[in-house]
């Protein structure tokens, strides 16, 4: 899956293999990611392993690594064509979980109306809880989980009927 963000006014590009591989088209860098039955979760790049802690709020997010603090943002919707302001690059009708969780919160119905930037659920990952909101407006088509249940990036969550522009 690929994933756009925003780091120190660039637009930067990540593919994520099942979760567990990070690699950066524009560089032959390539990061493992590990998760811990505890909930931490470690970057791996040869032989060096760090920490990492991360924290969702509005559209930024950020992540300490080995100490040291990023914030990274989504692109605008008219940054990124249109994909409606979300990291992952997608379509706006599909609502995927940033990274693997549970599901704590449905905000959301079937036959709802929705708004851009409207939460839909909420997410417990690495004991942060993550609010996932509309990328477009529409109405609500199909939830695909209910609370509880454990989630990954690959399955949508949400799937929304975008209302004609």
């Amino acid at each position: 899956m690929i994933h756009e963000f925003i780091y120190n006014g660039d637009t930067k590009t990540v593919e994520l293999k099942d979760n567990r591989t990070a690699t950066f088209p524009e560089s032959s860098s390539k990061i493992e990611i590990d998760y811990n039955p505890d909930g931490r979760m470690f970057l791996r790049q040869g032989n060096n392993r760090l920490e990492i802690h991360a924290a969702v709020n509005g559209d930024k997010t950020f992540v300490d690594i080995g100490g040291r603090l990023y914030e990274f943002s989504q692109p605008s919707q008219d940054a990124n064509g249109g994909s409606g302001g979300g990291g992952i690059v997608t379509d706006p009708s599909k609502v995927f979980a940033p990274m693997p969780g549970k599901i704590v919160k449905l905000s959301v119905a079937v036959g709802d109306k929705v708004e851009p930037k409207q939460h839909l659920v909420i997410v417990e990952a690495m004991k942060m809880e993550n609010v996932i909101v509309a990328k477009a407006k529409g109405t609500v088509k199909a939830i695909n989980f209910a609370e509880g249940d454990q989630v990954d990036t690959d399955n949508p969550i949400v799937e929304l009927e975008l209302d004609e522009k």
